[in-house]
């Protein structure tokens, strides 16, 4: 199907959906758990549809029904998922009840448009009071070429009806498949107790985990536009992928390396894995070694991303790098002793991680099966 949007009508959020505040909780303030009872609480986040944790009931306090829209107005402002079971939500997040019957397919086409606006909220601005006035273009009703006209104004001042079954179509058109994973019913606990520090970077003069080295990239204006490979830049989602480029061998990093952004707008602090070799800018730098590969390396991002919140309020990641210490799974022998590497490649104290108990971790986890 063709998306011709030269057609498309305005509509503002309030006159299709009832824009009402969430919850207001504070996940501090509750119970984590992973029974088959427990509830979404769903934060300011742009990830994971939103979903922080699975939390215990609460008494005299019901969850937000399922099929509700999620829109942060804080935070990851207008990160908006479509909730499909009961949640709790947490502070600057408001829920859009449609004004009439909309299928899922609809909501998800309309959560892409609102997502498009959020370049209006850069700098801290927040969207708690205006939600209900972003105008979104949307697919409208025709009669052949003749947009149809509501008497009654119900969904616009302008009395234009949203076409709904046409982004139903369009959603249900393109092409995916439910992803599904063998790996069911599995209870995994990391019992961190006895896990060992290493240093993140490795020095002339001190072990550690990885051969860091700054990507080479100082001026992406600089890139012509192409379809080679990949541009990389400090942003953590689409795995940091900014545009294709042209080939420029001077500039290339090589792959199977986790990547720190080190500097730039609102994602200092994060890791990505860059399994194929790439273009980097010079605001990242990407870690190498031999052990690595694109299963144990998600094991470690997730470790590194934990250090993410000490680098807000525009404290710079790389000149810190040296200093970084994560906590891994080590090594032991077949009688459970640690092992100790003579060598010192990795700790001061001798200690390995275990990669190997990584990978089988993420392999195990559900959907581990896909990767």
């Amino acid at each position: 199907m063709n998306l011709d949007i030269s057609k498309w009508k305005p509509f503002k959020i309030g006159r299709l959906f009832d824009v009402e505040y969430g919850v207001n909780l504070e996940l501090d303030s509750l119970t984590e758990s992973s029974n088959t009872n427990s509830i979404n609480f769903v934060s300011r986040c742009f990830s994971n549809n939103g979903v922080s944790a699975k939390v215990e009931p609460i008494d005299n306090i019901l969850p937000q029904a399922a099929g509700l829209i999620s829109v942060a107005t804080g935070g990851s402002v207008l990160s908006t998922y479509v909730q499909e079971s009961p949640f709790y939500s947490g502070r600057d997040l408001y829920v859009l009840k449609p004004k009439t019957d909309l299928s899922k397919e609809t909501k998800l086409f309309i959560t892409t448009i609102i997502e498009k606006n959020k370049y209006r909220y850069s700098f801290g601005r927040q969207a708690n009071k205006t939600l209900p006035y972003i105008e979104l273009l949307l697919p409208a009703k025709y009669n052949d070429d003749k947009v149809i006209i509501d008497q009654s104004h119900y969904f616009s001042d302008e009395g234009y009806i949203p076409d709904c079954e046409f982004m139903e179509d369009f959603i249900k058109s393109l092409n995916y498949k439910p992803l599904t994973t063998k790996n069911k019913d599995i209870n995994l606990l990391l019992s961190i107790n006895h896990w060992k520090d290493f240093f993140v970077m490795k020095e002339h003069n001190k072990p550690g985990l990885f051969n860091i080295k700054t990507c080479k990239c100082s001026c992406a204006g600089d890139l012509e536009e192409g379809n080679d490979i990949n541009y990389i830049g400090a942003k953590k989602s689409d795995n940091g992928v900014m545009k294709k480029v042209k080939l420029d061998n001077s500039l290339i990093s090589k792959g199977n390396g986790i990547l720190f952004i080190c500097d730039g707008e609102g994602s200092v602090g994060y890791t990505n894995y860059m399994k194929d070799d790439f273009i980097g800018s010079t605001t990242t730098s990407i870690g190498y070694n031999d052990d690595l590969n694109e299963i144990n390396a998600l094991f470690i991002v997730t470790v590194l991303d934990k250090e993410r919140f000490k680098y807000s309020f525009g404290r710079k990641y790389r000149k810190h790098l040296s200093e970084i210490q994560i906590k891994l799974p080590i090594l032991h022998n077949e009688d459970g002793s640690i092992y100790i590497d003579e060598t010192h490649k990795y700790s001061e104290e001798g200690y390995v991680p275990d990669w190997r108990f990584m990978e089988q971790y993420i392999k195990q986890l559900p959907y581990g099966d896909r990767l």
